[in-house]
């Protein structure tokens, strides 16, 4: 069983995806903010982590290249979550933002699990 982090200050969103992605089978962390996240990733080294783009203190800017810079970390997935572009909009770039898997807090449940299948390394899941 694959296990994802989710790291997103919106407690809301944080118990959403927890919901929906414990249900698909996955094993599942979450955090509040990029401190605790970036914490938990390496003590845990998750198959994959969703990164809020917009928090207070801590981007998820900034906490994806903390975890480019450690060697535990810098292999592990990530894909943002974001509210500022639309699901449209992130079709439209295939995907991806300046090179990164990116995800619409707007798409439904099938496209944020299809995302995260298609972003697990191979045997993740």
């Amino acid at each position: 069983m694959a296990k994802i982090l989710i790291v997103d200050d919106d407690e809301k969103m944080r118990w959403l995806y927890q919901d929906i992605l414990s249900s698909e089978g996955f094993d599942v962390l979450t955090a509040g903010n990029g401190e605790d996240g970036l914490k938990l990733a390496i003590e845990n080294k998750p198959d994959l982590i969703l990164l809020d783009v917009m928090m207070p203190h801590k981007k998820g800017g900034d906490v994806s290249e903390d975890l480019l810079d450690n060697n535990r970390t810098k292999d592990i997935p990530v894909i943002y979550l974001t509210s500022i572009i639309t699901e449209e909009e992130v079709k439209a770039q295939q995907g991806k933002v300046s090179g990164r898997f990116i995800i619409s807090k707007s798409s439904n449940r099938a496209e944020l699990v299809r995302r995260i299948n298609e972003v697990l390394p191979a045997g993740g899941r």
